[in-house]
C-alpha cells in the first residue's frame, strides 16, 4: 500500500503517521529524515547535499526526486515492507508527476491520499498553546496536554509557535499545496480526515478508510 499524507502544520499529521506506519506495516518516508540520513553518507551525492544545506541553499525538485527514488527502489523497502507512507512529499505537481512515474516503473501506484483537514483557527489555537520545559525538553499543551501540577517547570513558547508566524506558515502551505490538491482531486484518491479531533479519533477514521 502506498499512502500520501497532506495537511498543514499543527494538523497532527506527523504524530498520526507514526501509528499508521506501525498498524499497516509501512515504510515512513519523510523527506526531512531522508535528507538527514543521506547527509551522513560519504559518497559524492550525500556530501553534495550536505554542502547545499550548510550553505542555506534550497534543494531542487531534481535532488529531492532522486532521494525519493533511491528509497522507492531500495531492497530494504522491497524486502521488508509492504508499502510506503509519504509525509512531506510530494510538495509540488512536478514532484507528484515524478512519483507517479517511478511508482509505475516499479509496478506500484498510490492507493490513497489522506488529507488532514483543519481550520486555520483550530491550528492557531492548538500551536499557540504549546509549551516546552527548558529543563527536560518535555512538550506540553495548555489545552490538550497540561503540565503536571505541583512541579517546578520552566516553560517557554518557541518563537515559531507565535500566532503571526503560524499564520504566515499556513499561508505558505496553502499557496504551495493548492495546485497539488487539484492534481490529486482529479485522481479521486483524496480521503478527508477531520484533523480537529483527537489523535485517536483521527486514527480510527484512517483505519476505517484503509484496508487491513
Amino acid at each position: 500500500m502506498i499512502l500520501i499524507l497532506l495537511g498543514p502544520p499543527g494538523s497532527g499529521k506527523g504524530t498520526s503517521s507514526i501509528e499508521i506506519c506501525k498498524h499497516h506495516n509501512l515504510f515512513p518516508l519523510s523527506t526531512g529524515d531522508v535528507l538527514r540520513e543521506r547527509m551522513k553518507q560519504t559518497d559524492e551525492f550525500g556530501q553534495y547535499i550536505a554542502k547545499l544545506i550548510s550553505e542555506g541553499e534550497l534543494l531542487s525538485d531534481e535532488i529531492i526526486n532522486k532521494l525519493v527514488e533511491e528509497i522507492v527502489v531500495s531492497d530494504k523497502v522491497k524486502s521488508e515492507n509492504n508499502g510506503i507512507l509519504f509525509d512531506g512529499y510530494p510538495r509540488t505537481v512536478q514532484q507528484a508527476q515524478f512519483l507517479e512515474k517511478i511508482l509505475n516503473d516499479n509496478h506500484r501506484k498510490v492507493d490513497a491520499i489522506l488529507h488532514f483537514n483543519i481550520s486555520d483557527d483550530a491550528v492557531v489555537k492548538r500551536i499557540t498553546a504549546r509549551r516546552i520545559d527548558r529543563k527536560t525538553g518535555n512538550i506540553y499543551n495548555l489545552i490538550s496536554n497540561l503540565p503536571p501540577e505541583n512541579t517546578e517547570l520552566d516553560l517557554y513558547q518557541r518563537p515559531d509557535d507565535k500566532e503571526e508566524v503560524i499564520l504566515h506558515r499556513l499561508e505558505v502551505y496553502k499557496k504551495q499545496t493548492e495546485p497539488l490538491m487539484d492534481f490529486y482531486r482529479k485522481s479521486g484518491l483524496i480521503r478527508e480526515i477531520n484533523a480537529s479531533k483527537s489523535i485517536q479519533e483521527m486514527l480510527d477514521e484512517v483505519n476505517n478508510i484503509l484496508p487491513e
